[in-house]
């Protein structure tokens, strides 16, 4: 975690390029990463005015898009994948599916569900369109279970907990069940019936239980140093389980769980 004083009032952009001895270029890219404090307030606004006697923390933690993504389940028709945090699911050169296609050499590969970006776990990409379009049809169907993991603030009141609300005007349900808590926070598993965007960060928020590290719909405040550090929302994709619609089999891929992720678990403890 560095942290940096600020002496005379000036622009947050102007501030971090002198003080780090960076472009304004680099330093808005930082702004933009959300992981910049500012008397313990997250800003993301650049020509956000700093004030004497302001302190500006940000970290600086090792790319996770170095870290190479893992392969955990294929056959004729799919490839499963343990995403790393920090990287696209798709439409995009620099994306997961453009990786796999040039791994594989098959311009064909494609996405058949997507990540946010911060989010770690269980993908699947398709071979070819056709079976992309059968397992695009899954999902519609919810014949695919999925579990998530969670990390969030405030210690739980209740073991398990059904979530139905609405997101953007269409049905949201989610099913919260506590794994445990301690230290102020909490390790959910989360099993979504549907896929909203921003689902179970939305859902979790609206009960008083925001995931950490979650710049949108987390909590404004961050006081705890360690916390500075986590630069993305505690969300892991943990889970996939199916009948596979051209073999009959029953599919169940579970991705590890990544090292930034166990940190913040450990601090439960």
């Amino acid at each position: 975690m560095k942290r940096l004083l600020v002496k005379h009032q000036q622009s947050l952009k102007e501030f971090l390029a002198q003080g780090l001895g960076i472009s304004k270029n680099r330093a808005k890219e930082l702004i933009d990463s959300r992981n910049v404090f500012i008397n313990n307030r997250r800003v993301w606004i650049a020509t956000h005015t700093l004030k004497p006697g302001d302190v500006v923390e940000l970290s600086f933690v090792e790319d996770e898009r170095d870290v190479e993504p893992k392969v955990i389940y294929e056959d004729r028709y799919i490839i499963a994948v343990n995403k790393p945090p920090f990287l696209l699911s798709d439409k995009s050169k620099e994306s997961l599916e453009e990786i796999l296609r040039q791994r594989y050499r098959n311009e064909d590969i494609k996405a058949i569900h997507r990540l946010d970006m911060e989010t770690s776990g269980v993908i699947i990409f398709g071979k070819n369109y056709s079976v992309y379009q059968r397992f695009k049809q899954m999902w519609k169907d919810r014949s695919i279970l999925k579990i998530y993991l969670a990390i969030s603030h405030n210690e739980s009141l209740f073991s398990t907990k059904m979530i139905n609300s609405q997101i953007d005007g269409k049905e949201a349900i989610s099913k919260v069940r506590l794994i445990k808590k301690g230290n102020g926070f909490s390790h959910f598993e989360v099993q979504i019936e549907t896929g909203r965007k921003h689902q179970i960060r939305r859902h979790l928020s609206s009960i008083r239980h925001p995931i950490v590290g979650d710049k949108i719909y987390g909590i404004k405040k961050v006081e705890i140093p360690f916390l500075k550090s986590v630069r993305r929302h505690m969300l892991h994709a943990y889970k996939l389980q199916f009948i596979h619609p051209f073999t009959g089999e029953k599919i169940s891929l579970k991705a590890q769980v990544p090292a930034d992720f166990m940190s913040v678990l450990h601090y439960l403890k």
